[in-house]
């Protein structure tokens, strides 16, 4: 608490002298001393407000200035440099990315399979005339379905052998079907949830083909000559395409051989009922029948669970 002596007044007392007047008839000592006490608290409650105000701490009146003057900078920067549109910092939400078209996708896959043959062509070319035989080695542990790479660790073989291809009719055959069937069920579905569906079908059948021929097969027929031969091609996924168009369209005309006109549902049961006998007569062949009742089935599953609800819903 402050006090004065008498006849003297503190600075501070001036600017505060019209606040407070004395009361008249009060001329006492001990009136005075009231008045030079109010006075004082009052005063010394006003210096305390202007410096909390004022005297913020040091640290955090830089990080003001600096968050400013960078606010400031990034304001003037994408206005004039980068430009972005209304004067939106990199602050704000970028500008959403335009998806990919369903047909897009379709035709991306199919140059996808394109490159990875290319690649085998290559592959091929260089044993041949160099004798080397290493880059062919790489794409059958990378670009195959076989028990053996699935025992040694390489799990992304049951998806890369969806766009491996070394024959070109065997390339044209799955590329054409992909493109006939596959662009109705992209834009059904999307092309996230069809590039979904395309890799699901892939790793359902090639990871059946590679149980069946790797681990079934030989303890049926009590023959492990065939553990370690490899299985490729994009048959699994279109086959699971083809499979969930004719759940989807099943009275839709087909022209089997490019001659029969049958309905969608019955050339798929027969195909599906084609591979089943091979499969289970034991019969060698080039064509990967698990394989292709792995994807039918990823298919069957993926209409009647997922596709099916939503159709009834919509009835």
């Amino acid at each position: 608490m402050l006090h004065s002596a008498r006849g003297t007044t503190l600075p501070f007392q001036k600017a505060s002298a019209g606040l407070f007047r004395a009361p008249r008839g009060c001329l006492d000592s001990a009136c005075i001393d009231q008045l030079q006490l109010a006075i004082t608290r009052a005063q010394t409650r006003r210096l305390s407000t202007l410096l909390r105000q004022t005297t913020q701490p040091r640290p955090k009146r830089l990080y003001e200035l600096h968050r400013q003057m960078r606010n400031a900078r990034w304001e003037q920067y994408t206005k004039a440099d980068y430009g972005s549109r209304r004067g939106n910092t990199y602050q704000n939400k970028s500008a959403p990315r335009k998806p990919v078209s369903p047909d897009a996708l379709v035709y991306g896959i199919i140059a996808a399979n394109g490159v990875v043959f290319l690649m085998w062509q290559s592959a091929n070319s260089r044993q041949k005339s160099l004798g080397d035989g290493s880059l062919r080695l790489w794409m059958i542990k990378n670009f195959t379905t076989m028990w053996t790479n699935i025992q040694e660790g390489r799990l992304w073989t049951i998806l890369t052998p969806a766009f491996s291809h070394i024959e070109p009719m065997h390339l044209f055959f799955n590329m054409f079907m992909l493109h006939t069937f596959g662009k109705d069920i992209a834009r059904i579905l999307g092309a996230r949830r069809f590039m979904a569906f395309y890799l699901g079908a892939a790793a359902c059948g090639n990871l059946i083909s590679a149980l069946v021929r790797g681990i079934a097969l030989p303890v049926l027929k009590n023959d492990y000559s065939g553990v370690a031969q490899p299985s490729l091609g994009a048959s699994t996924s279109v086959v699971g395409v083809t499979t969930l168009f004719a759940c989807l369209y099943p009275t839709a005309t087909l022209q089997l051989f490019f001659v029969v006109p049958v309905p969608a549902w019955l050339a798929t049961v027969g195909f599906i009922g084609w591979d089943m006998w091979r499969l289970m007569s034991y019969k060698s062949s080039k064509v990967d029948g698990a394989g292709h009742l792995g994807g039918a089935a990823a298919a069957l599953g993926y209409y009647w669970f997922r596709l099916r609800p939503l159709i009834r819903r919509m009835r």
